[in-house]
């Protein structure tokens, strides 16, 4: 937890419907997934399993559903902490352990069992995934309750990373046709012209990395700025940046650049969050202000020329006082960052 969480108070109140159903049937999975693989392992016939199981999930869900409607703050101590959300995830790759057990080591297990473990555990996986993203962004508006000091849409510059990862999987789809058709199969000619096509289609007009056209993009990202972090806000998840994360904010010819460190270490030109300045439907150089604003508050009261105590304008001094003053100031900050 970094220094701005430490100091940013929660909004905490009780959990809310969906997070309490979503909480008892991740529950119910789990403890159904540990009884099937314990009753097909013992051999229990499949009738039986299909008449317990299903009675089960709906018994435990129900009891999650009460433990997680008692449990005040629930969703905010699993989202405040990464290893709390993975911990959601253990469940699953423990089945999903069960089910290599014998890939692995001598075991005979029946193929019922594999893929009746193997079912739970995908299903467990796909729970767990649901309930930490949950967790995440009820924490995340829990330490953000107030405005935005400023927001805007996010349009990446340049190409992102999921672009490349997209190149990525149309050149294997062509490579697969080429090598299909030369080994004699003529439909392999058909994905190698079906990944052209979609890779030409995906990035040759506008919305695409060479023309940008806002208006073309359905529900884009958000980006709002809070005094705990930036918030990078999608249709159905939300991703808190601590502004301790964020080492430094500026404005190129086409891009607003905040870059970024992971864990206070790493730094890439990968890592930092960059904005199409075309994109930006206010004044780039007002927005920079104001991120410079809510991440570096100290900064701007001395600035403006106001006590942090009383908020009393400081007294006008000459010239060179205040040459001096803005000199050890920023200085000052140079050593803080």
């Amino acid at each position: 937890m970094t220094d701005h969480e430490q100091q940013t108070p929660l909004e905490i109140s009780d959990p809310d419907i969906s997070f309490q159903a979503g909480f008892g049937f991740y529950l119910g999975v789990v403890v159904t997934g540990i009884a099937a693989a314990v009753g097909t392992a013992a051999g229990a016939a499949t009738a039986t399993l299909l008449g317990i199981l299903p009675s089960l999930v709906t018994c435990v869900a129900i009891l999650g559903h009460i433990l997680a409607k008692r449990a005040y703050g629930l969703p905010e101590r699993i989202g405040r902490s990464r290893w709390r959300r993975l911990a959601c995830y253990l469940p699953a790759v423990v089945l999903a352990v069960l089910v290599a057990v014998p890939a692995v080591i001598a075991v005979d297990l029946a193929a019922r069992f594999q893929l009746v473990v193997g079912v739970f555990a995908l299903l467990t996986a796909i729970s767990a995934y649901g309930l930490d993203r949950m967790s995440r962004n009820r924490y995340v508006a829990a330490l953000t309750p107030e405005e935005p000091a400023a927001n805007w849409e996010y349009h990446p510059a340049g190409i992102s990373p999921s672009e490349f990862i997209f190149v990525g999987i149309m050149g294997l789809v062509v490579v697969f046709g080429l090598v299909t058709a030369a080994a004699g199969n003529g439909e392999g000619l058909i994905w190698a012209l079906y990944g052209v096509l979609i890779f030409l289609t995906s990035h040759r007009g506008p919305g695409s990395w060479n023309e940008l056209d806002p208006g073309d993009r359905w529900n884009p990202p958000e980006l709002r700025a809070h005094e705990a972090g930036l918030i990078h806000k999608r249709p159905f998840a939300r991703k808190l940046i601590p502004w301790d994360a964020i080492t430094d904010v500026r404005l190129t010819d086409d891009e607003l650049v905040l870059e970024r460190q992971w864990f206070g270490r790493f730094s890439s030109r990968w890592l930092d969050v960059r904005c199409d300045r075309e994109a930006i439907e206010s004044d780039a150089e007002s927005l920079r202000d104001a991120l410079d604003r809510v991440r570096q508050p100290e900064t701007y009261r001395l600035r403006d020329g106001r006590c942090d105590e009383g908020g009393a304008s400081v007294p006008e001094r000459s010239a060179a006082t205040e040459t001096t003053a803005d000199t050890d100031a920023a200085a000052e900050l140079e050593t803080t960052e």
